[in-house]
This record gives C-alpha cells, structure tokens and sequence, in this order.
C-alpha cells in the first residue's frame, strides 16, 4: 500500500551514521551508507547516529491508492465498537434499543429504531391441562461423528441417506469442549419442553421448546439442575413476539407433529433456535429441517428423555449473522467478526446443499441430550 512513500525497517548489527546537513529529497532512491566509518567521513565531518530506518520516498498518494484496511478504519460505523448492549444506528451513533430493558411484561419492538416497549400478553399456565409439568434439559454434547444423523449423501443433497453420519459441527469439538454440558449445568443454557398433549400409540402430538431460567429461589438454595425436579421460569423470548394476538404468543420453537411408540420418540419442527457456547462468546443459532429423536419412559405421561439427538443444519448466511449479531467488544480478541467468522468456517465446514443448486451452503448438526421432569413457576423477570 503506498501512503507517503514507503518506509522500510531494517534491523542492522551496527548503527550507520550520517554526515551532518544530509537530507533526503524524493527521489525515490537512496545511498548505502558504509558503517565500517565510525565517527567521521573522508572529508572529516562528524557523523550521528542515526535509527535502523531506510526511508525510499515515492509519489504522494492519492486516496484512490489508499488501502481498504485505511479506508475501513475511517469509516468505521459509530467510530469504533458500541458498548454491551448497544446498537449503531443510522445517525452513526450508539444507542441502547428502546432505551433500555423493558418491563417483564412488555417486550422491545424494534421495528422502528431506536424501538418501542410494547405490552406481552404473558402465559400464566403451562404444560397439558395446565399442569406446569415440562421436561428440562439436564445434559447436551455434540455427537460423534461415527453416531450422528444421516442428513445427506457426499454430494450435500438433504434426504438422500448414504449410511455415513454428518455432523460438520463435530469440527469445532475441541474449541468447543465442556461448554455446552458446563451451560446446563449453570443454567445459562435452561431448555423447558412443554407438551401440549402426549400419546404413546403412535398418533400425533405436539410440544413446545422453551427458553428458561431457575427459579430464583431454587437457585438461592443451590437446586441441582441437573436432577429430577425443580422449578423453573420462562423467558419471554420463547415466544413470537411478532405474532401476538388477544390470546397471547405463540411459541417460537413448535415440534408438531411428534409421535411415540413403543418409547421411541420421534418429533420434526422447521426452525430451532438453540445458544451455543464457542470459547468466550454465545452463539445465538438457527437450526433449519431439525429431527428429534430419543426413547421416552412408556406411560401416560412423559417422565424422561435418554438417548436423546437433535439433528438439522445452520446455512452459511444464519451462522454469519449469528457472529454480526455479537457485541463489538466480544469479538475484538479474535481479530473482528470478519477473523471469527474466518475461524468458524475452517473449523465448521459445509457439508449441506440447503437449497438444491449444487453448492454446499450449509453445516450439518447433531447433538446429544437427555431430559428430565420439572416444573414451571412463571416468567422470568
């Protein structure tokens, strides 16, 4: 990139020296200096040390010679990163949407920038009939690869089984380690499923996914989340919020139609929406063309989930908008969201042709989780 004229940095074994009253003019060459002469030239002039620096001057650029790297950086939107919680918006400055956190019972529409606190028509009861009763999830690892789902044949087409697992996210394992069983365990990852109704002759049912929180006072007695029982609140956004109506929201994660027989339980919804912990940042992922498979204790009423798999993939585009989405300041210590998503797609690669036009646009998924009984209390605050 020329800006200035080029400087070049050159680490010498010894200092060269530089007779007094020598300038540079822009000549685009320079003169070796010999730095076997120490302390005064042929004609005796004293000579100063002089920095390891060699200077060639060029023509002065032009801004179209300016890089994109310089451009960039005085374009900055916002002038930099906005704080936490902080948006940048059309003006070029940093705003928080709808000035901050909205009520429990309200919820920030967005629509119009910087956002309105709009009224949500809270649930007040849960489960079948009211019960509150719900599964919860209490362990979640990414599968083996040799165990995963069979989504795709080699050439990424969906439905096309080929006898060989696909779990691209397998890749980023490593990265990954505990955290997701580390996010249940603490309760940053609360997943509540509510069934609407539950049959186990193979005819349909269907269950919503909600998001959650542990109760406050079972967290204030240090409840073992992972253990059957316990009470749990439900995080407004579990619910369309876009799609309210007089009678309330409908959930934003619907496995309908889901069946069990036998035990097997086996359940298809078109978008999941699931918090995936990647080093220090959290993920907010799409799934698209999800299976949930596992076996069910055999009664009239759902009591536990062992062996448990969720299978779908993330395209290209939810998974880059997922890291846009980040908070500027997160991602500074990979190098920026462009670094990160770098990252990601060497470790995630696209196995998935999520639309049919021969291109490998997407990344296969399939976790592993079991679920135990809980209850609901209400709504987070």
């Amino acid at each position: 990139m020329r800006i200035m004229g080029w400087i070049l940095l050159l680490t010498w074994a010894a200092c060269a020296r530089i007779p007094d009253g020598t300038t540079f003019g822009v000549t685009g060459e320079y003169a070796a200096v010999d730095a076997s002469t120490a302390g005064k030239d042929a004609a005796g002039n004293d000579m100063h040390e002089v920095s390891d620096v060699m200077v060639l001057n060029e023509d002065v650029a032009s801004p179209a010679d300016i890089g994109p790297d310089v451009k960039d950086a005085q374009a900055a939107p916002c002038g930099g990163p906005c704080p936490s919680g902080q948006k940048c918006g059309a003006d070029n400055t940093c705003y928080p949407p709808c000035g901050g956190p909205c009520a429990a019972s309200s919820f920030c529409d967005e629509t119009t920038p910087p956002g309105t606190c709009k009224a949500f028509a809270a649930p007040t009861k849960w489960g079948i009939s009211g019960d509150n009763k719900v599964q919860k999830l209490v362990s979640l690892h990414i599968s083996d690869k040799t165990k995963s789902c069979d989504l795709v044949n080699a050439a990424g087409v969906l439905g096309n089984a080929d006898g060989v697992g696909d779990n691209a996210l397998a890749g980023a394992a490593s990265l990954m380690g505990s955290s997701l069983q580390d996010a249940v365990n603490k309760g940053s990852v609360v997943l509540l499923f509510e069934p609407k109704s539950y049959k186990t002759d193979g005819t349909a049912f269907s269950f919503n996914v909600l998001l959650g929180d542990q109760d406050a006072a079972d967290k204030a007695a240090g409840v073992d989340l992972t253990k059957a029982g316990g009470k749990y609140t439900v995080k407004k956004e579990s619910y369309d919020l876009t799609k309210c109506d007089a009678a309330g929201c409908p959930a934003r994660v619907l496995f309908s139609p889901a069946t069990t027989s036998s035990g097997a339980l086996e359940a298809k919804t078109d978008k999941f929406f699931l918090n995936l912990n990647m080093s220090s940042v959290t993920l907010a992922l799409t799934l698209s063309a999800v299976v949930l498979t596992g076996t069910t204790t055999d009664g009239t009423s759902w009591v536990t989930t062992t062996g448990g798999r969720l299978c779908g993939y993330i395209t290209e585009t939810d998974l880059n908008g997922a890291v846009d989405a980040l908070p500027d300041d997160l991602v500074q210590q990979f190098g920026g969201k462009d670094q990160l998503k770098k990252l990601i797609s060497s470790l995630i690669k696209s196995d998935v042709d999520s639309n049919s036009d021969g291109i490998k646009d997407a990344k296969s998924v399939s976790l592993d989780f079991s679920t135990l009984g809980g209850t609901i209390s209400g709504m987070s605050p």
